[in-house]
């Protein structure tokens, strides 16, 4: 389960040593179900898609009381366990379980499309469907297990994309695909769209001010400096024209956190890409104004001394921006 969860849009060199860590600080389920959310996060920092985590918590937790904290064998109850889609719940059926169940990923996708001769675009849901009851009519009896890893191993390593290995292939023979002579398309590379990220860095007696994402969405859960993103280059209509980045960051931090601020200094821009999202992001250092009495954060902020900031969950986004020269001073 953990694995699987961990594997979702992340490549297999990345995961292992996340894997290693996390199952050395939740060996057992009911470890992983009573666990706080943000020690996982803080576990799962920097690895991305922090919705992973949050669900394969959840679903740990409910699995601890609805089910004895026993994982279900079936596919059918695992989908019905936060974060489990069909593909995750079809390959922790039948390679934990050994049920009779079909794990469609990317590359199963692929060798089933090319053998039973399904060239079209295989993402609309009626060629999953068609694929996975081809892939659950191949399973041999009570070997669930090893066909479906065979399969995900056959398309990671000889059926790929652009040039597949045929001539290597152990089931070339059956193969539609070989035989009709079709050109793997090329895949289509997904379009990041861009941001602008206004960062503020608030820092009082050597602390400095960071607050949990709440909500759901990137980042979510996780902590970070206060944030304000805009589309890139953006419109008079998303910025009040003529309006400073540092002027237009003071008043939000004011409005949201209660607090009064002075502009210090811009720092250097940086450059950061999720999946789906690059990311400009253009720190500025503020310092709480001591002329004003201290106000009580909100429960979800805190100011934080730079050598306490490992203890906390944050991404690799922010993680550049700390470690800027002039933030860590």
């Amino acid at each position: 389960m953990v694995s699987e969860f961990m594997l979702q849009q992340t490549r297999i060199e990345t995961v292992l040593p996340y894997y290693d860590r996390f199952l050395n600080v939740f060996p057992t389920l009911p470890d992983l179900a009573r666990a706080p959310v943000q020690k996982v996060l803080k576990l799962w920092a920097g690895m991305g898609y922090y919705a992973r985590a949050r669900n394969l918590h959840a679903a740990a937790k409910k699995i601890l009381k609805e089910h004895g904290g026993k994982i279900p064998s079936k596919k059918s109850e695992l989908l019905s366990l936060p974060g489990f889609g069909p593909y995750t719940a079809g390959a922790v059926a039948s390679i934990a379980f050994n049920e009779i169940a079909a794990a469609l990923d990317g590359n199963v996708k692929r060798v089933l499309g090319r053998l039973a001769g399904v060239h079209g675009p295989i993402s609309p849901p009626q060629q999953k469907r068609r694929l996975e009851g081809i892939g659950e009519d191949l399973v041999p009896p009570g070997k669930a297990s090893d066909f479906n890893q065979a399969l995900m191993d056959l398309g990671a390593l000889i059926c790929l994309p652009l040039r597949p290995k045929c001539s290597s292939c152990p089931v070339r023979n059956s193969c539609s695909f070989l035989k009709m002579g079709v050109q793997p398309r090329k895949r289509q590379e997904r379009k990041q769209r861009k941001e602008d990220w206004l960062v503020g860095v608030v820092e009082k007696e050597g602390r400095l001010l960071l607050h949990r994402k709440e909500g759901k969405g990137l980042l979510a859960g996780l902590w970070q400096f206060p944030t304000i993103v805009f589309p890139k280059n953006a419109r008079p209509s998303q910025k009040r024209k003529g309006e400073k980045d540092e002027e237009i960051l003071r008043k939000s931090v004011q409005e949201d956190f209660g607090i009064r601020i002075k502009f210090r200094k811009a720092l250097p821009p940086l450059q950061h890409s999720f999946t789906h999202i690059q990311a400009t992001m253009k720190p500025y250092l503020f310092s709480l104004l001591q002329d004003v009495p201290t106000q009580t954060l909100p429960t979800h902020a805190r100011w934080i001394r730079f050598s306490s900031l490992s203890r906390y969950p944050i991404s690799r986004a922010m993680a550049k921006v700390s470690n800027l020269e002039l933030v860590r001073k």
